[in-house]
């Protein structure tokens, strides 16, 4: 393992990697198997109930919360901004007066960006008898240790994430909003606020989440009883049966001259977003764009006035008035010395619905955990009020940004939503 990899336990305790390493190398050659339940207890495979009597052999977890990450490989950013939100929220639930009367610990392992991190922080957590996790949005943490934590019944909710996780286990939990909810949080907005009725659809092949996300607006629009008119795509130029002239985002716009939408759903990144705006100004069309977070840059915000009335949806809003999400904003400004990003808002949250589901759990019985994990209900959190619904996917409606002038300058404004 790299030697970049560490636990640390807030807030002075500190495990290096290379020792967890020898720990477990040396227990499994002892031939003690690592893959089943350390509790002793049948873990829960599947999706059905335990008994009250198979409950009740599952050995109480400690009050330790494990906080999984890459903090020093290429998405470290990302690791670093949801342990900063759950460390801050531990604090605060500590200064409470804890879970139950009792202060918890907080467990911040780095994965380094790396599958075998991952599950060397999950075997990390479950020799400190962690009770859940809080997981950064990193593919490593997702999924590498998937198997490892349904099997312990090892609760872990995913901060940031895509990807729909919900269906790959009994013990794993989502906080995103989801691509679902912030959609029909946007077509709800639209059919209610906009005289838009005709729309163009428009995604990139080579962006797995654009393809995702377009699929999603074009169920919800259909289903909303919006006219689809059109669906284009931006192809990779490596296509060889995609002729040159048709690949790009030119072309596209061309055919869009005779037969203009009102309004274009893109669902692809900022680069070609910014192409799509300046090639509809090239052709003379001024037409709306309807897109995600992922149009929230600098880059295309400085498209100013040619760029007006873009809507996006979020799950966040940094600049809320909301008091709670005022303080966190300041707090966690004060704290870390820059302003909090979705991830480390998302893990606040997390971390606070963890604290919320213990107090109110009768022991820290795995089984018992999740279950009051999924009573959540109407949690008023900074990025919005969420409930867990029955697949552990967090149930939210999403905030809506529209690109105006502010300021002197150009910004996605608040305009909807959220809270």
């Amino acid at each position: 393992m790299t030697k970049n990899n560490e636990l640390k336990m807030t807030p002075n305790f500190i495990i290096n990697a290379a020792i967890c390493s020898l720990f477990f190398f040396l227990i499994a050659g002892s031939g003690v198997a690592l893959a089943g339940p350390l509790d002793g207890a049948s873990p829960e495979y599947g999706f059905g109930k335990k008994t009250r009597e198979e409950i009740m052999k599952e050995k109480p977890r400690d009050a330790k919360i494990g906080v999984l990450g890459d903090m020093s490989g290429e998405l470290s950013l990302f690791g670093k901004e949801a342990a900063n939100g759950a460390e801050l929220a531990a604090d605060e639930v500590n200064a409470r007066g804890g879970i139950k009367g009792k202060e918890f610990d907080l467990l911040i392992f780095d994965t380094a960006g790396s599958v075998a991190g991952a599950r060397l922080g999950v075997e990390t957590f479950l020799k400190h008898r962690a009770v859940a996790v809080v997981g950064a949005a990193t593919s490593e943490v997702s999924f590498a240790a998937n198997k490892m934590i349904n099997d312990n019944q090892l609760p872990l909710i995913s901060s940031g994430s895509r990807r729909r996780l919900g269906d790959t286990g009994p013990y794993n939990f989502r906080n995103s909003l989801t691509d679902a909810n912030g959609v029909k949080s946007m077509v709800d907005f639209i059919r209610n606020n906009r005289p838009w009725k005709k729309f163009a659809l428009f995604s990139s092949v080579v962006n797995d989440y654009s393809i995702q996300l377009n699929a999603v607006f074009k169920a919800e629009l259909m289903k909303q009883k919006l006219e689809i008119i059109d669906e284009f795509y931006i192809w990779s130029h490596g296509m060889e049966s995609i002729m040159p002239d048709e690949r790009g985002v030119e072309a596209q716009i061309k055919k869009m001259i005779k037969n203009p939408p009102d309004a274009i759903v893109y669902t692809g990144g900022d680069e070609e977003g910014i192409k799509l705006v300046e090639e509809m100004k090239k052709e003379g069309l001024k037409i709306p764009v309807i897109g995600c977070e992922d149009l929230m840059t600098e880059a295309f915000t400085e498209l100013g006035k040619d760029a007006e009335g873009t809507l996006v949806f979020s799950g966040f809003d940094v600049k809320s008035k909301n008091p709670k999400t005022a303080a966190f904003v300041k707090n966690y400004t004060d704290r870390f010395g820059q302003a909090p990003t979705i991830m480390a808002a998302l893990a606040y949250d997390s971390l606070n619905i963890l604290a919320i589901a213990l107090e109110k759990t009768e022991s820290l019985r795995p089984s018992l955990v999740r279950e009051a994990l999924m009573d959540i209900s109407k949690y008023a959190g900074v990025t919005g009020v969420t409930t867990i619904g029955s697949t552990r996917e967090a149930d939210k409606t999403a905030f809506i940004f529209e690109l105006k002038p502010s300021g002197g300058k150009y910004e996605f404004v608040y305009i909807h939503g959220g809270h």
